[in-house]
């Protein structure tokens, strides 16, 4: 039987994953992706907003995702604390697809009032839960 995980997502207002039958763990880090297995180095990183894949013992895949935060890996242990995390199940498309669109038009046609680094922000927020839900859409193909 191949050596399992723990894994805990935890955000301010709830723990959205706690569970210790995680085979593999693919992480969207500020640098690119990164392919937790057990017995994995030490490892801190800082993740950017995005999805999160959590393949279970079973093979089962979730698709969560993350807006940013920072990731530990230690004795097959994996703890990501984030400001925000959801399940792409419960993503909301029409609601960032809509988000999505007014911030690229804000950013097309900015007036005197309009937050330039706020409305990124929101964009690429809405770009990555986007494509969080792409991506469990077809979990087998899933690259960061």
């Amino acid at each position: 039987m191949a050596k399992l995980m723990e894994l805990e997502v935890l955000s301010p207002s709830k723990t959205l994953v706690s569970r210790d039958d995680v085979a593999y763990v693919l992480l969207d880090t500020v640098n690119g992706g990164i392919g937790v297995l057990a017995n994995h180095a030490p490892l801190l990183a800082a993740l950017k907003e995005g999805p999160l894949k959590i393949q279970a013992s079973g093979g089962a895949i979730t698709i969560a995702y993350l807006e940013g935060g920072f990731a530990e890996v230690k004795d097959n242990k994996i703890v990501i604390i984030t400001p925000c995390a959801e399940l792409a199940a419960n993503i909301d498309v029409e609601h960032y697809q809509q988000l999505q669109q007014e911030a690229l038009s804000r950013l097309e046609n900015p007036d005197e009032l309009t937050d330039i680094e706020h409305t990124e922000k929101i964009l690429r927020r809405a770009k990555a839960r986007l494509k969080t839900v792409e991506l469990a859409q077809n979990p087998k193909g899933l690259a960061i």
